[in-house]
C-alpha cells in the first residue's frame, strides 16, 4: 500500500497565515488611502469641518429658506457634474424684486408652478457657495436624502463655503471620526 503525504494547513494557524494576513490589510489600507472620492465639505472661517459627505457626479442638493425682505419661500436646486463642481440648475421664488432673480439667463427656461417662478437649466457653475444663516427662519440643506437645519448650532451665525473636493477615502472616514 501506498502511504500519501499529508501536508498541514499552514495558512490558518502558522507563520504564513498571519503574513498573508497583514499583506492583504496593508493591501487593503493601501488601497484606501490612494483612493480618491468627491466629498462635498462645509468648512467655516476657522478650517473646521462642519458637513462631511462622500458625492458623486449626479449627485442632488438643495438650498431652502425664506427670503429675509420679501419673506417668501426660496428653493435652489443644484448638482454635483462630472468634474465635481456645483452646478445650479433651478430656482424656484414666489417674488419679484429686492434681489430676487427675475430673468432667466442665456440658454435658462422660465415657467410658473404651484405659485413658484421657476427658471430651470441655469447651468450655472460654482466652485463654492457660501452661506450665513440665521435664526429668524429656517434654512435647511439637502444633500440627497440627507438634511441639515443651517439655523440651528453648529451653522448659525457661521460663514461657510460648500465646496466639492477629491481626497482620499482613508482622509474621509478620518474626518468623519
Amino acid at each position: 500500500m501506498r502511504k500519501f503525504l499529508s501536508i498541514k494547513p499552514s495558512l490558518s494557524n502558522g507563520r504564513l497565515g498571519w503574513l498573508l494576513g497583514l499583506g492583504i490589510l496593508i493591501a487593503i489600507g493601501i488601497y484606501l488611502f490612494l483612493l480618491d472620492v468627491p466629498i462635498m465639505y462645509a468648512i467655516d472661517e476657522e478650517e473646521n469641518i462642519l458637513i462631511s459627505e462622500r458625492v458623486d457626479a449626479d449627485t442632488t442638493f438643495t438650498s431652502e429658506y425664506i427670503h429675509s425682505v420679501v419673506r417668501c419661500p426660496i428653493i435652489e436646486k443644484l448638482e454635483v457634474n462630472d468634474q465635481h463642481e456645483m452646478v445650479l440648475m433651478e430656482s424656484w421664488n414666489c417674488s419679484f424684486g429686492a434681489g430676487i432673480e427675475t430673468e432667466a439667463p442665456p440658454g435658462a427656461t422660465d415657467r410658473m408652478e404651484d405659485g413658484f417662478y421657476v427658471i430651470d437649466n441655469m447651468n450655472q457653475v460654482f466652485t463654492e457657495i457660501s452661506f450665513h444663516p440665521v435664526e429668524m427662519s429656517d434654512q435647511i440643506l439637502t444633500i440627497d436624502d440627507k438634511e441639515w437645519n443651517l439655523s440651528k448650532e453648529p451653522f448659525v451665525g457661521e460663514t461657510f463655503s460648500l465646496t466639492v473636493e477629491e481626497e482620499s477615502l482613508f482622509i474621509y472616514w478620518w474626518n468623519k471620526i
